[in-house]
Formats: C-alpha cells, structure tokens, sequence
C-alpha cells in the first residue's frame, strides 16, 4: 500500500501513514471518535495542526476505501478492520479458540513477573476454576513447560552466539544447565527404565517416586530447604486424584477430541510488544484511577514512556477522565516527568564529564523554563534518584545552591523540597493502601 502523498489522486496511503493511524487503538475493538483520531495523527506528525480537519477527513476516506477502518453512516464512531502486528497472534489464538472451543491462557513466572505465556486449545477456560484436581496438575506441570521454554530460549542464545565469534565455548548456560539437571531423573524413568526401554509404568513410578523423595536431606545447605514434607503431601495428594480406569467410551471420545488441541509457548508479552503492553497497562491505570486525584493518577504513569502515557491520553483520556481531570493530570505529568529528568541529572552530575555537565546544566535551564524552577524542585521527590540522594544527607540540598538553582535561598529550597516530599508520602500511603485492597 505504499502509495503517494495523502493529499494525491491515487486514492492510496502510505505505508507509513497507515502504521501510525492503526496504532492508534489500543484494542482493536475500541471505538474512537473523529477528534481523537485527529488529535492522535497530529500528534504523531501525521496532520499538521489541529486546525487542518480536511486532512484527517481525507486520510479517513481512504482508509475506509481501503477497508483499514469501519465507519457507519451517521456514526460518530470509527473501528479497526485491519489487525497491526501486535494483535495477529491474539486474533489466531481467537479463531482457535472458535474452533478448538476453547483456550486455557496460563502464565508462569516468579511473584512479580512472567516466565511466558502458555496457551492450552482445546482447553476450557473454566477447567481450573471448576476441576481442583486439574488446577492442581495444570499449576505444576505449567511451571515445569515455562521453565523448560526458558532452557531453550538460552540454549538457542548460545548457538547465536556461537554463530557470531566460533572459537569462543562459554559451555551450556546455567538456565539450561538447572533445568537438564532436573529432568535427568524423569528422562530415564519415564523414557528410557523398564523391561521396553521406554519408560516405567504409572504402578511403578508410583512406588519408586516416594522411596526416592524420602531419601532427600531436609535442606541441601543451612537455610537453604529441600521442602520434602511439601512433596511427601502433594505426592500423596496426587496419589488420591489418580482417576480410575477410562471406559471404552471415554478412550474413544478422548482420541477424537484430542486431534483439536494444541499448546502454544511464547515469550512474557513484554518481550514481544513492550509498547502495546505498556499502552493497554496505561489505560488500564487510567480505567482503575479515574476517581483518583490528577497528582495521583500522574505518579502511577511514571514509571511508563512518555510517549506512551501521551498516546493514551490523547486518546481516551478525555473519555476516562474527562476535559477538567484530563487537562489537570497531563500538566501534573509534564511537570512530575521533568522534575524525574532533573533529579536524575543533579543525582549523576558528579559523574559527567565537562562538556556533558554544560549539556545537562542547559536541559535543567529549559525544563525550568516550561514547568518552573518551584515546580521542579517541589516534585524531585518523586524521583528515585532525590531519595537515593538521601543517603548522603544536605547533598541535594547543596548541589541545588552551587550549580542549578542559586536564585533560591537554601530556606526557600528545603521549605519546597519539604512540601515535595509530604506530596510524595500521602501518594505512596495512597497506593499501599490501593495494593493492600488488590492483595485482600
């Protein structure tokens, strides 16, 4: 579809402009108004100024043509008909999921981040929820497929690596290492032990599998537990859930039903759309928080791309927060982010060269310039780098006097650095009481 500029005869976009106007959405269902999606393309460079309307109509027009968006007569709203990269493998598992009839989505990981992400078809959904005695198998063997896909993963890096300098031999890398470990026990007994070579019998892994984990020390080093007892039980827990013998019936529907699943392993969203994952946690935020304050709500969206919190706010965040709220936060934002981008250059300044404190000196002078000096020095507390500062104590402070704000008193400086930081203590107050009601 690479075609001429918007304004030409040949009816096409270009491929570029196309790109842009679908990641628009943060879902693909979402519908989105004229204005937003105006609001979004100029932002994005697309269109001009907010005043060339008659652009957006025409790069609309033709996308309809093209049949990239949905737009009903006398509708004020617009839908994607196309799907963008970072949606094709959800509207797969989709189709799957309607002829499979059903998808089991499971991700495996530590306390607070994913392994990957397992998808079961053929599956229901409702499988864990209903059956405890499948939740219960499904938790451990998804874990142990989690951490196998990560063994891969690193043997496949390894081979890379080896590709790129051969002579270099850095060995199988540990996450491999671990895991192949691990499996040795389970690769004989179930795949190669036995009088057929192809591993021991379900009566026979049942006897061996207890005399085996009895034998385990209590902790392979001070500290350091083996959880045998923890095995012990959920061996005997299992030995309990072990079904009886199918009928003839059964084995028949199983091997019919059967030819319609399939698992799927991919890497932990984040590798593999961090900006979509980021844009839809945005909105997300802004869902949760709407009656939150803008002070708040812009403390939650720190910790995410600037140009990211722009694109969801430009576009749903009049609809989640409205005008007053969304005006109220975006100023907040813009002026909680350059105290960030402050705090972090007064807390590694020490470490730049000359001409990079001459640099650094002038994006503090501009960012001061925007949000100003009071705004910047009040809001320092929100960044990691002010409290890391703290260690040391009166090294903010003191830096602030010599080299970035010698308009200002030290009184002046501490009295605002104090409002910051009880600012800062009613936010953080606010969300642990917020994750305490999430964990409850």
């Amino acid at each position: 579809m690479v075609g001429r500029n918007v304004g030409s005869e040949s009816g096409k976009l270009r491929q570029d402009i196309i790109d842009k106007l679908i990641s628009l959405w943060v879902h693909p269902d979402d519908p989105l108004t004229f204005m937003q999606i105006h609001r979004g393309l100029v932002k994005k460079g697309v269109v001009k100024d907010l005043k060339n309307k008659m652009t957006t109509v025409r790069i609309l027009r033709r996308a309809q043509k093209l049949e990239l968006i949905k737009h009903e007569n006398g509708s004020k709203e617009y839908y994607l008909n196309v799907v963008p990269d970072e949606f094709k493998i959800f509207a797969f598992l989709q189709k799957l999921r309607e002829e499979s009839k059903g998808v089991l989505p499971f991700k495996a990981g530590g306390f607070l981040w994913d392994i990957c992400q397992l998808y079961c078809l053929g599956m229901p959904e409702s499988a864990l929820k209903q059956h405890p005695d499948i939740e219960f198998a499904f938790q451990i063997l998804g874990i142990r497929i989690a951490r196998l896909f990560t063994a891969i993963k690193s043997l496949a890096e390894e081979a890379k690596k080896r590709e790129k300098i051969p002579d270099v031999r850095h060995g199988i890398p540990e996450e491999a290492a671990r895991e192949i470990l691990l499996e040795l026990i389970p690769y004989y007994l179930g795949s190669r032990a036995g009088c057929d070579f192809d591993g021991l019998l379900l009566e026979d892994v049942q006897k061996l599998v207890p005399i085996m984990i009895k034998s385990l020390p209590e902790e392979v080093e001070p500290q350091n537990p083996t959880l045998k007892d923890e095995i012990l039980k959920n061996v005997e827990k299992l030995q309990e859930m072990i079904k009886r013998k199918k009928t003839e019936e059964e084995e028949e529907l199983a091997e019919e039903e059967m030819k319609d699943f399939a698992l799927i392993i991919i890497p932990p969203e984040h590798l593999i759309d961090e900006d979509g994952q980021e844009r839809r946690w945005i909105k997300l935020i802004l869902e949760e928080n709407a009656d939150k304050s803008p002070l708040y709500i812009a403390a939650e969206l720190l910790g995410y791309k600037k140009e990211n919190v722009d694109n969801v706010l430009d576009i749903y965040g009049g609809k989640l927060l409205g005008k007053a709220k969304l005006t109220e936060t975006r100023t907040c934002y813009e002026k909680m982010h350059a105290a960030c981008l402050v705090s972090k250059i007064i807390g590694s300044f020490n470490y730049y060269d000359d001409k990079t404190k001459k640099e650094a000196l002038k994006v503090i002078q501009e960012l001061t310039e925007k949000v100003g000096r009071k705004s910047i020095i009040v809001l320092l507390a929100f960044g990691r780098h002010y409290w890391a500062a703290e260690l040391e104590p009166d090294q903010f402070e003191e830096e602030f006097l010599q080299k970035f704000f010698p308009y200002h008193t030290k009184e002046e400086i501490r009295n605002w650095l104090a409002e910051g930081a009880a600012l800062y203590n009613k936010v953080v107050e606010e969300q642990e009481k917020e994750m305490k009601k999430k964990l409850s």
